[in-house]
């Protein structure tokens, strides 16, 4: 299993590569001696971030079957009580073992789940520190924050790419167009094709159609664009500015609901699949939770279940899913807070997790 610190190298000189291509600055093949650099500065950034994640470490426990590793876990009271990732506990049943941070094992139950969250509520009789959740710890878009492991350690670093917002069908805001990634950068986004009945239809938008804005964001690529309709609510009104035929032109769109349309996905599933992971292992309930923040943390899909803070070491949420090469999920302090108001579905041999195709 590559370590924390590879992946950041890797990631590091990726970005060189990403930068160096944009502006045409010819860079020679790393060397060893470059590779061994890279690894020492990330390194160091994860060692920077041991004081951050110190507090939260102590409140996280491994949560294991037959000596397998497989989620992380994170205490939510001293008796014992401890938040991890349903999905990935659930095939073992109730024969689980957890790891305290101070290296004490003990076994433990499952005895409620959330499905919806896919969380799990395990019981052990360890005597636990819990974990500190605020109501008010919202990170800003572009904020540094941490996975802690047990041992103390960052196990991931990243920055929020995208604030708390709802990945249920219902809640995904719909503008219906196909966008064309091919176009040259920072001259706004091509619309190869505009859906019968959208949203866009109805505003008069056309295929060939080149949005330049929305309300007063420029958009100058397709990635920006539907990373920007991602934080918009069904329902909104927003101002697209487009060119047609060279003349600028406004529109006034309400954006519609995904859950109001069928057959979106143009991808199949399995190609879907392969696009998303580009070589990297991920969870296999990743998608449609109610509450979640974006971030592009690099993490094993068995890290989940870890508190997640910033860099003042205030807890932001608990990782539930590594979605993509450059997305990671973590379900905000303030959803568990008040999902911890609620009752639980008890547990059930027969109460599965959400399978891989109901993302």
């Amino acid at each position: 299993m590559r370590n924390p610190a590879r992946i950041i190298a890797t990631g590091l000189f990726a970005l060189t590569l990403q930068v160096s291509a944009q502006y045409r600055v010819r860079i020679h093949e790393p060397t060893r001696e470059d590779t061994q650099r890279l690894d020492k500065q990330a390194y160091n950034f994860f060692n920077a971030a041991k004081p951050a994640v110190a507090t939260a470490a102590k409140s996280t426990v491994t949560v294991s079957y037959r000596n397998y590793r497989l989620s992380y876990g994170t205490a939510i009271d001293s008796n014992g009580h401890i938040l991890t990732k349903w999905s990935e506990i659930s095939p073992a049943g109730q024969q689980l073992t957890i790891t305290t941070s101070e290296g004490k094992k003990h076994s433990a139950l499952v005895i409620g789940v959330y499905k919806e969250h896919d969380l799990a509520i395990l019981k052990s009789s360890a005597n636990l520190t819990p974990i500190a959740l605020k109501n008010d710890a919202v990170p800003e878009l572009g904020e540094f924050i941490a996975l802690a492991s047990p041992n103390g350690y960052a196990r991931g670093l990243g920055v929020v790419s995208v604030e708390t917002r709802s990945l249920l069908e219902r809640d995904k805001a719909y503008l219906g167009v196909e966008m064309d990634f091919d176009i040259e950068a920072h001259k706004g986004i091509l619309l190869k094709d505009v859906k019968r009945g959208s949203a866009a239809a109805k505003a008069g938008l056309k295929i060939n159609d080149v949005v330049l804005a929305i309300d007063k964001h420029k958009i100058q690529g397709a990635i920006e664009m539907r990373n920007l309709l991602q934080r918009l609510e069904p329902g909104s009104e927003v101002t697209v500015k487009y060119l047609r035929n060279g003349a600028k032109q406004n529109t006034q769109v309400q954006l519609g609901s995904r859950a109001e349309i069928s057959n979106t996905q143009r991808i199949s599933a399995d190609r879907m699949a392969k696009m998303q992971s580009m070589g990297t292992r991920l969870n296999k309930v990743r998608r449609n939770f109610p509450q979640v923040i974006q971030s592009d943390m690099p993490i094993h899909p068995n890290d989940v279940g870890a508190p997640v803070v910033d860099l003042d070491g205030k807890v932001i949420g608990i990782a539930i899913a590594r979605s993509s090469r450059i997305k990671t999920f973590v379900i905000p302090s303030k959803t568990i807070l008040e999902l911890l108001k609620t009752k639980p579905a008890p547990y059930s041999p027969r109460l599965t997790s959400r399978s891989a195709n109901q993302h």
